[in-house]
């Protein structure tokens, strides 16, 4: 039977939080010494201060929790971008779009007595030159010879055909990735980008860490567990090149996947087809096996819910 831990990220993946906090409660009451326990429940709750309050118990119990770590790390990130922001102030951001002139500008607008000086006929005069402009428009108007429904078809076409060759030439310089899974096929995408530099297994718009171990790992606390038959798997700001990495099953086989940029600063990872339950690893090959390096996930069927 599952424990109520398990119950508790089973349910937090299923996004179904209120149940996962329950099972999370029952779990600090049966493992309190687990940091993981920890771990999870400052990643469903939205209090921030509480949050820090957790993770740093999750420290305390375990002082070189990864994720703990980096929690710490971004929540302290927030914290100092929210008190620099409260210490701003509204006139620093107005400033540029004032409505209201500077003082140098005050003094050329001219005083209420000074346009009563105008005279009539200079307003007759400007009346009609504003009348005489209007109708030169008009002409032009009707001067200008229209086209027709198939020419303007055809200008657009011209025009979406020139703006996708200038987005082409764009990308090949500036070394962006373009859009054109409708073209290429489908590739895994990101909603949002990860909060920290590392790996993570992406599902239903979650960051899930995935620890990183040097040499076969000894045991399965960071290797998080996916319900997808083809898991998303995201290298952030990760210096490695994927021709380099082995994804490895559980009885040795290799499994091949596909690998997608996002915007420079990180790697999608996805199986090409779809994969059986059982322990996964990325695999980077070191010049020993004790140096080689190991990010590890698991598949399993999605839990039932009563």
């Amino acid at each position: 039977m599952a424990s109520s831990l398990q119950k508790g990220i089973n349910a937090a993946k299923s996004g179904h939080m209120h149940d996962a906090l329950e099972f999370l409660k029952d779990a600090i009451i049966e493992e309190p010494q687990n940091a993981e326990v920890w771990v999870w429940i400052a990643a469903i709750i939205d209090d921030m201060d509480k949050q820090e309050i957790f993770l740093e118990k999750a420290l305390d119990l375990d002082p070189n929790n990864i994720p703990a770590q980096r929690g710490l790390a971004y929540l302290h990130n927030r914290k100092q971008e929210q008190s620099s922001v409260q210490q701003d102030h509204l006139s620093d951001h107005t400033q540029p779009i004032s409505p209201f002139p500077s003082p140098q500008k005050r003094q050329e607008v001219k005083k209420d007595g000074e346009w009563a000086k105008i005279s009539e006929e200079e307003l007759e005069q400007v009346a009609q030159s504003s009348e005489s402009k209007a109708q030169e428009v008009k002409k032009k108007e009707i001067s200008t010879p229209k086209l027709s429904l198939f020419e303007m078809t055809l200008l657009g076409v011209i025009v979406v055909v020139f703006c996708f060759i200038g987005l082409l030439a764009a990308s090949s310089i500036f070394k962006f990735e373009l859009p054109l899974d409708f073209l290429r096929g489908n590739k895994p995408t990101l909603a949002a980008e990860p909060p920290y530099q590392g790996v993570f297994l992406y599902e239903n718009g979650i960051f899930f860490d995935i620890q990183q171990f040097q040499g076969l790992p000894q045991t399965d606390i960071g290797m998080p567990t996916s319900y997808n038959e083809q898991p998303v798997i995201v290298f952030w700001k990760i210096n490695i090149e994927p021709e380099y990495l082995q994804m490895v099953y559980q009885n040795g086989a290799i499994i091949s996947f596909k690998t997608s940029p996002q915007l420079q600063k990180g790697i999608l990872l996805q199986p090409e087809r779809k994969i059986q339950n059982g322990l996964y690893c990325l695999h980077a090959p070191g010049d020993t096996e004790k140096e080689a390096i190991y990010w590890c996930f698991k598949i399993a069927e999605p839990p039932i819910i009563e």
